[in-house]
C-alpha cells in the first residue's frame, strides 16, 4: 500500500507547507498527487526567492483545486455540478487525483509555500502521496500530429474449464506518445537529452498537452516516467527530431 502524508485535522493552521530548496532553482509548476482533496476544496501556491520568504516572486492567490471543466449547456438541470462546472464525484474518482499549478513563467525559487483549503473534507485529514516539483518547457515549433493517448491495461485474464473468463483488474494507466521533429540544437540537447540524462526511465515528470479548463485538457495532464529514451537525429541542416513515449505514474 503507499504511504501518504496526512495532517492532524482540517483547519487551514494545519493544511500548509513550506519547501525549501538547497539552491536557487528554475520552477514553474507544482503538483500534488493522490490527494483526497474534495470538490469544493482551494489551494494557495506562492514563490519567493529567498528561503526567508520576503522577496515575493509569484502568488497563485486562491484557486479552485479541480478545475471548472463545463460550461452549463454541457450539463444537465439536475446535475448537482451544473452550477459549478466541476467533474462530479464519479468522474474524479476515474482520475489518480492530481493538483497541477502552472506560475505564468519560470521564476528561480528558493522557497514555496503551500497552502490547502478544505475544511469540510468528510475524511478529518488532508492526504497527500507525492509532491512534484519543477520548471516547464514547451518547444518552439508543436509536436508533429500524430500524438496518440491511450491506456496500459494490466489486468489479468484467467480462463476456466468452461471458458467463463474471471479478470483481477488493475488500475488502467495513462500513455501518451509524441514526435517532435522541429527541435532546434539547444532545444534537443539541453532539453530532451538532457531530460534523458537526468530523469531516465524511473524520473518523474508532469506532462500537459494544452493547459485550460477543459475536459479534453484535464484528461491529458498527468504525472508520468519516459517508458524508453529514444535517439535524437539530425536530419537536416539546423533541424533535430527526437520523441517522447510515457506512462502515467499513479
Amino acid at each position: 500500500m503507499a504511504v501518504q502524508a496526512q495532517t492532524t485535522d482540517t483547519q487551514p493552521s494545519s493544511t500548509w507547507f513550506d519547501i525549501t530548496l538547497s539552491r536557487a532553482r528554475p520552477v514553474q509548476t507544482v503538483a500534488l498527487a493522490a490527494h483526497n482533496l474534495t470538490a469544493s476544496a482551494q489551494y494557495r501556491v506562492r514563490i519567493y526567492a529567498d528561503v526567508d520568504q520576503v522577496q515575493l516572486l509569484w502568488d497563485s492567490g486562491r484557486v479552485d483545486v479541480w478545475p471548472a471543466v463545463y460550461s452549463t449547456d454541457q450539463l444537465e438541470w439536475e446535475y448537482d455540478n451544473f452550477w459549478s462546472g466541476n467533474l462530479d464525484d464519479e468522474e474524479r474518482g476515474q482520475y489518480t487525483p492530481l493538483m497541477t499549478v502552472f506560475a505564468d513563467e519560470i521564476q528561480m525559487a528558493h522557497a514555496l509555500r503551500v497552502e490547502l483549503y478544505d475544511t469540510s473534507n468528510p475524511d478529518g485529514a488532508i492526504r497527500l502521496g507525492r509532491v512534484f516539483l519543477g520548471d516547464a518547457w514547451q518547444p518552439a515549433y508543436n509536436a508533429s500530429y500524430g500524438i496518440t493517448h491511450g491506456f496500459d491495461d494490466a489486468t489479468d485474464v484467467v480462463e476456466a474449464g468452461d471458458r467463463t473468463e474471471y479478470f483481477d483488474r488493475k488500475r488502467l494507466r495513462r500513455t501518451a506518445s509524441l514526435a517532435l521533429e522541429h527541435l532546434s540544437e539547444s532545444e534537443a540537447y539541453q532539453r530532451i537529452y538532457a531530460l534523458q540524462r537526468t530523469e531516465g526511465t524511473s524520473g518523474e515528470l508532469l506532462y500537459a498537452y494544452r493547459l485550460g479548463s477543459t475536459p479534453e485538457n484535464f484528461s491529458r495532464v498527468f504525472l508520468a516516467r519516459q517508458q524508453q529514451l529514444d535517439v535524437l537525429a539530425h536530419p537536416y541542416f539546423a533541424t533535430h527530431t527526437g520523441a517522447l513515449n510515457l506512462l502515467e505514474v499513479l
